[in-house]
């Protein structure tokens, strides 16, 4: 096995939500852990990496660029007012 090792907090830390929630996660059998010999838990990064890719919703995420992005203008998304609506 290649990768780092993360702990239960550093996974939380990662997505934003508990400890406990991830363990919780354990528990239930949606994320995969590896216990050593010490009994605490361990999250390979790639593992953890697949298994965000696998709950991602398709078509969400990071807005598409903007008409103009590629070369540096960017459009306003925001109608701009003329004197008379103000």
């Amino acid at each position: 096995m290649t990768g780092r090792l993360l702990t239960a907090r550093q996974v939380a830390g990662q997505l934003g939500v508990s400890p406990a929630t991830v363990l919780r996660w354990v528990r239930q059998g949606d994320l995969a852990a590896i216990r050593l010999p010490s009994g605490a838990l361990r999250f390979p990064e790639t593992a953890l990496d697949d298994w965000l890719a696998a709950r991602a919703t398709p078509g969400r995420g990071a807005p598409s660029t903007t008409p103009g992005a590629a070369n540096g203008t960017l459009t306003s998304l925001v109608p701009s007012t003329t004197d008379d609506e103000e």
